[in-house]
């Protein structure tokens, strides 16, 4: 399964906030968390400012929505 880190990487490039943010957390060495909760806490720790929170917020809602990786279909229901 696709990390939610992982999930942001490929958003570089966007032109939102969200892209900017992923472009940041790709530059920053001192990151070594995947997950949302810790990328949350490395950015709080640093004193990011509340527009980066924001971007990590509405990133990770995204990443939660998506389909990533796609799912294979439900098995179908016996038709006994």
């Amino acid at each position: 399964m696709t990390s939610f880190r992982q999930w942001l990487t490929r958003q570089r490039g966007r032109d939102d906030a969200i892209g900017d943010l992923a472009d940041d957390v790709a530059r920053d060495d001192a990151l070594a968390a995947d997950d949302y909760a810790g990328i949350r806490r490395h950015l709080t720790d640093r004193n990011a400012e509340g527009s980066a929170i924001d971007a990590l917020d509405d990133a990770h809602a995204e990443f939660e929505r998506s389909d990533d990786p796609p799912q294979p279909p439900p098995e179908p229901l016996s038709t006994r």
